[in-house]
């Protein structure tokens, strides 16, 4: 369709690009992914017709993402290629949402200088259906920072972690435990990585009994004709603990927001018992939340999370908040070998609910909190007691009937996940090491620079880490990649060229252009 038919008909071309969306969707899905390499070694001209395929396929993904990246961004080589350089995509699809973030905004109220207060809109859902597929991208304009009302200071610097754990229930060391090696007059600048205040209890744990014997399922109360406890004042909230100390299992998941944040934060908690859906408001009980504690760290309680990796990190360092007795349903779709290890796969295959993971990576902070969301916030745990029940039972099943080695796997590893630590990441400017350091990034992204543009590609970097972490914004807030490279690249030392590198401009290059200039 020409550009002027696009412009004038946009409704019947978004219809027309989704259903062409569909068509490529259900076609690819003909044959499960698990299949392919059977049937290619059936038939040599099915294999040739799939070669063909997916070299045209990958030839107009790297035509997108030239086109859609305004600069080289490096060829995609092969589907190896495609897995250990993804990230590109990412930042190619970032960078398109931001314009189209800039694009609503300036639409909805163009920019002025010197305006009155400006306060959050109401959350905006913008909504593309096409027959069975919908997608749906949902934001708020001028979000109010909930940083600036944490009872804790946001620590961005350098220096280890410090836990925030003052009082240790259920304990059978105290919180000293581990510490010999840490002097008590040392300096900040001396301080080390304080130890795991629960190590002990985890790696002593004595599991309940009931955990390894079988028994039927306990079936979830119906989602539709239920509904979540809003937790948002300290009442609610120790209402809630008293209730949480009573049960022998319960189910936990986090909502995380780290875009507008350089650690980012918790936003959201979902804790579900056997009869009862509770949403807290993390923003709001950020202080208070060490309550959990109690709960928590009972070795009798079981503690069902679906890949819990980032969620016993951030639990402890938003709340001192730590988990013994975790039982994993990741690792134990692993141990069972099924062929997703996704918590939609397990929502569908045990209570054949379809998972709404639009929302997944919507902005947290928003409040009110919209229905929507909320309702895809609790279906991550309302149903997991219950697979909970059918996996362990499950592993019972193919268990050696004496050591229950599949279980005990299992438990063993979900322990490994609970013990471990939140580190800051520190900023390595010379080797560029790390996970967010220069060289993996540089690495990835493939690029041929020359000694002095890879000097400049070392001092951004350096530049925008440094600014992410005094301004307290994500790397990518202030600097996309793509534009980091841009720069590196083209070296503008005015600060009008440095502008004309980014598009959009994001709002910090905007205030430094002459800074980045000057650095260049």
């Amino acid at each position: 369709m020409a550009t002027s038919n696009i412009v004038a008909d946009f409704k019947a071309w978004q219809e027309a690009l989704f259903m062409a969306l569909v068509k490529a969707t259900k076609a690819s899905n003909a044959i499960p992914a698990g299949d392919v390499s059977f049937y290619r070694t059936l038939d040599r001209s099915f294999a040739a017709n799939m070669d063909d395929a997916s070299t045209a396929t990958l030839d107009l993904c790297n035509g997108l993402l030239r086109q859609a990246g305004g600069f080289p961004a490096g060829q995609l080589k092969d589907s190896d290629d495609v897995k250990d350089r993804f990230e590109i995509v990412v930042d190619v699809v970032d960078n398109l949402l931001e314009k189209v973030d800039v694009a609503m905004d300036d639409m909805r109220s163009p920019r002025k200088k010197g305006g009155a207060a400006i306060h959050q809109s109401a959350p905006i859902v913008a909504l593309a259906k096409s027959d069975k597929l919908e997608y749906k991208y949902i934001h708020a304009h001028n979000i109010a920072r909930p940083q600036l009302r944490f009872p804790d200071p946001v620590d961005n610097s350098s220096t280890p972690f410090v836990r925030k754990i003052k009082v240790k229930p259920n304990a059978k060391v105290d919180l000293t435990y581990g510490m010999n090696h840490i002097s008590p007059d040392s300096s900040s600048s001396e301080l080390v990585a304080q130890p795991h205040p629960y190590e002990y209890e985890i790696k002593h744990l004595e599991y309940p009994q009931h955990m390894f014997e079988q028994r039927p399922e306990q079936l979830y109360a119906p989602f539709d004709s239920t509904s979540a406890i809003w937790v948002d004042t300290e009442d609610a909230l120790k209402d809630m603990c008293r209730t949480l100390e009573m049960q022998r299992e319960i189910a936990v998941d986090l909502e995380h927001h780290d875009y507008r944040s350089f650690q980012g934060f918790v936003c959201l908690m979902q804790i579900s018992t056997r009869d009862q859906d509770y949403v807290i408001d993390t923003l709001e009980l950020r202080g208070s939340l060490h309550l959990l504690n109690q709960s928590f760290t009972d070795p009798n309680i079981v503690k069902a999370l679906h890949g819990a990796e980032s969620d016993i990190i951030w639990l402890q360092r938003d709340f001192g908040v730590y988990i013994v007795n975790l039982f994993d349903t990741y690792h134990a779709s692993k141990l069972l070998e099924f062929g997703s290890h996704s918590l939609a796969h397990l929502l569908k295959l045990y209570a054949d609910y379809d998972a709404d993971k639009r929302w997944q990576r919507a902005d947290w902070r928003i409040r009110p909190l919209p229905k929507d969301m909320l309702t895809y916030a609790r279906s991550d745990t309302h149903f997991l007691l219950y697979i909970y029940d059918r996996m362990r039972n499950a592993l019972l099943d193919k268990s050696n009937p004496t050591t229950h080695n599949l279980l005990r796997a299992t438990l063993q590893r979900s322990s490994e996940t609970a013990l471990r630590v939140h580190e800051k990441d520190i900023y390595d400017a010379e080797g560029g090491d790390g996970p967010n350091g220069w060289r993996n990034m540089y690495s990835k992204w493939n690029r041929a620079f020359n000694n002095m543009q890879f000097a400049v590609f070392k001092a951004l970097h350096a530049w925008r880490d440094q600014v992410a972490r005094d301004e307290d914004e994500s790397v990518k807030y202030v600097l996309p990649n793509s534009m980091l490279f841009k720069l590196a690249d083209q070296m503008p030392v005015e600060a009008t060229n440095v502008l004309a590198c980014c598009n959009p401009i994001p709002p910090i290059v905007q205030m430094h252009a002459s800074d980045i200039a000057m650095l260049i």
